[in-house]
C-alpha cells in the first residue's frame, strides 16, 4: 500500500512538542497535557493508582543520566553506580583526591556533580498520585502504575541523594581554582567547562575558541550554538558562516549537534539557503543514534518532509521503545508524554494495514540501530 505523505505539521504539532522538549533535563517533571492530543478516559475520581515497583528501573534512569552527564571524563562503572544509587559522598571524596593530584577530568566531574547536588538540594517532589492523575488524559490506564512507581522511586532517590550530598566533602574554592588553572594552561575540556560560568562574552568566546582549535567537539558545539543564538537575537552576525562547519565537526561525535545541524540547514539559520533534503541525512542519523531531540524535530522541521506517515510512525515507535528501556535517563516521563502524543496524532485515521507496516519498519529499525543508539545514549548493557 502506498502510504500517504504527512501534511505540513508546523502549527498543530510543533507547538506541543517543542514546548515539551524544552522542559528541564534534570528531575522528572510532568508537563501539562496538550490540548491537541485526543484525551483518554481518566481513571475514576479519587481512586489511587497502585504503583509498581520501579526501583531498579529508576536506578537505570539515573545511571544513564549520570553517564551522559559525565561522558568523556573516564568515569568507571563504580562511580556511575554510586551516583545512580543516590550515594555520592564516597565518590566525591575519591574524585576530590584525584583532583588534588592533578586529574583534570576528576575536577570537571566534581564541578558537574556539585551542580547536580545543588539541584537535588532544591528539588521538592510533588504528590505522586497528583502527578499521575495529570498524566491520565495523555497515557493509557495500563501505563499509569509504572509512572506512579517512577514518581515514588524518584522521591526516595532525591531524599537519599540530598543526604549524601550534604555529607560530601566539596572544596568549592579548590575545585574552581584547579578548573581555572587547567583552562588557562590550555586543557580544552577544562576551558570548555569554565566557559559556561564566565560572564564576559569575549572571555567566554576566547576559552571556547582555544578549545575548538584543539578539535574538542563540545567546544565546537558550544561555539556554534552561542553564535547561532547571537544571530537569532540580532546581537551579532560575526562568524555566522562558521556555524554550519562547527556543527558538522561536532556532529561527528555528538548526536545533539547532528540534530541542530539538520534543523539549521533545513531552515537556513546561518545565512545559507534552506535545504531540507540536504539536512535529512543528518537528522535521521541522529535518530539512529537515539538522540531524543531528533524524534521531535522530525515532526516539526522541513528536513523530514519526504517521510511518509508510515515512516514517521516507525521512527516514533523506535524512539518510544528506546525511552521505555530507560535511554533518555531522567527525561523519561516527559518523553513518554511526547511520544504518546505524537504517536496518537500520527495513528489517527490510519488503516490497520498501515499501522502494521509501520510496526514492521520500526522492528527493522530496532534490529539495525538499537545497539548503536544504546551505546550513544549510555543505556547499553
Amino acid at each position: 500500500m502506498n502510504a500517504g505523505r504527512i501534511p505540513i505539521r508546523a502549527a498543530r504539532i510543533s507547538g506541543v512538542l517543542f514546548a515539551l522538549n524544552a522542559l528541564a533535563a534534570y528531575g522528572i517533571d510532568v508537563p501539562k497535557p496538550a490540548e491537541a492530543a485526543p484525551p483518554a478516559a481518566p481513571p475514576p475520581a479519587n481512586v489511587e493508582v497502585a504503583p509498581s515497583d520501579e526501583t531498579a528501573f529508576y536506578e537505570r534512569l539515573q545511571y544513564v543520566t549520570h553517564k551522559r552527564n559525565l561522558v568523556g571524563l573516564g568515569m568507571d562503572d563504580a562511580t556511575l553506580r554510586s551516583l545512580a544509587l543516590g550515594s555520592p559522598d564516597t565518590t566525591i571524596a575519591s574524585l576530590s583526591s584525584r583532583s588534588v593530584g592533578g586529574d583534570v577530568n576528576a575536577t570537571i566531574a566534581l564541578v558537574r556533580i556539585q551542580h547536580w547536588c545543588n539541584r537535588m538540594s532544591s528539588a521538592r517532589p510533588g504528590n505522586a498520585q497528583a502527578q499521575v492523575q495529570r498524566l491520565a488524559s495523555v497515557l493509557p490506564a495500563e501505563r499509569l502504575p509504572k509512572m506512579a512507581g517512577v514518581f515514588a522511586a524518584e522521591r526516595a532517590y532525591q531524599e537519599k541523594a540530598r543526604a549524601g550530598c550534604s555529607k560530601a566533602p566539596f572544596d568549592y574554592q579548590g575545585i574552581e581554582s584547579r578548573l581555572r588553572g587547567a583552562a588557562e594552561a590550555g586543557d580544552p575540556a577544562s576551558a570548555t567547562e569554565l566557559a559556561q560560568f564566565v560572564r564576559d562574552p569575549a572571555k567566554r568566546e576566547a576559552f571556547l575558541e582555544q578549545a575548538a582549535e584543539k578539535n574538542y567537539p563540545p567546544a565546537m558545539y558550544a561555539l556554534a550554538t552561542n553564535r547561532l543564538a547571537a544571530v537569532q537575537r540580532n546581537r551579532s552576525t560575526e562568524n555566522v558562516s562558521s556555524i554550519r562547519l562547527l556543527l558538522k565537526q561536532a556532529g561527528r561525535t555528538l548526536p545533539r549537534a547532528k540534530v541542530d545541524l539538520a534543523n539549521c540547514m533545513a531552515t537556513g539559520c546561518d545565512g545559507h539557503p534552506a535545504d531540507g533534503p540536504g539536512a535529512a541525512p543528518f537528522g535521521l542519523d541522529a535518530a539512529r543514534d537515539g538522540e531524543p531531540l531528533a524524534f521531535t524535530s522530525m515532526l516539526r522541521m522541513p528536513w523530514s518532509g519526504r517521510l511518509n506517515r508510515v515512516q514517521m510512525l516507525s521512527w516514533q515507535y523506535f524512539g518510544n521503545r528506546l525511552n521505555e528501556e530507560g535511554c533518555t535517563g531522567d527525561g523519561y516521563v516527559q518523553n513518554a508524554v511526547v511520544f504518546a502524543q505524537s504517536i496518537s496524532m500520527l495513528e489517527k485515521g490510519v488503516p490497520p494495514s498501515m499501522l502494521q507496516e509501520a510496526a514492521a519498519q520500526a522492528e527493522t529499525l530496532w534490529q539495525q540501530s538499537s545497539e548503536r543508539a544504546k551505546r550513544e545514549q549510555g543505556c547499553g548493557q
